[in-house]
């Protein structure tokens, strides 16, 4: 069986502005965030918040379910920055995601990132979980992590049908983080 754990939205959003926090002081100024859809918009979005930049979107799809217990053999682009906005053009942009779970999905986003012409490119993620990974970093990538975390079933308020019962199951595992 595999273990799970909740988390609330205040618990992101704490964690989010620390994350921001680390992104500032990392010495580089982004000038736009990439989110991954569809886990990487809501993080996106709160750490806009804090870094005061625009957010662009792509998607791709790796899990061939909701539960992410399948994989596909690939990952496929379902929507992608093609063209690349030329307010894009030589900036440094920050890749955002909820998890960095398989890495499979960070690998592909950014080495296609990294044929566009961009300055720096960063990533950051909500989650870090700690497991051994598939997919690897390419080369001069800024890494950042909100909250390293243990390999369970990670459940996120956006993902819940009843929140009140998502608040309560998050404050019962609490305990367990």
């Amino acid at each position: 069986m595999i273990k799970k754990i909740w988390y609330t939205y205040d618990d992101i959003h704490r964690v989010l502005k620390e994350l921001a926090g680390k992104i500032q002081s990392g010495g580089v100024k982004y000038d736009a965030m990439i989110a991954i859809g569809g886990g990487g918009f809501i993080p996106a979005r709160i750490l806009r918040c804090f870094l005061n930049i625009p957010i662009y979107a792509v998607t791709t799809a790796y899990y061939a379910n909701d539960f992410g217990y399948q994989t596909n053999d690939e990952i496929k682009k379902i929507q992608w920055l093609d063209p690349i906005p030329e307010s894009l053009i030589g900036k440094n942009i920050l890749v955002v995601d909820e998890v960095d779970d398989s890495r499979v999905t960070l690998e592909f986003v950014l080495n296609e990132l990294q044929k566009e012409k961009f300055a720096e490119i960063g990533v950051a993620v909500l989650h870090e979980k700690i497991k051994e990974k598939k997919g690897i970093l390419p080369q001069g990538i800024h890494y950042y992590s909100g909250m390293t975390v243990k390999d369970w079933w990670i459940n996120y308020p956006w993902d819940a049908d009843d929140i009140t019962a998502h608040n309560m199951l998050a404050a019962e595992s609490s305990a367990e983080r």
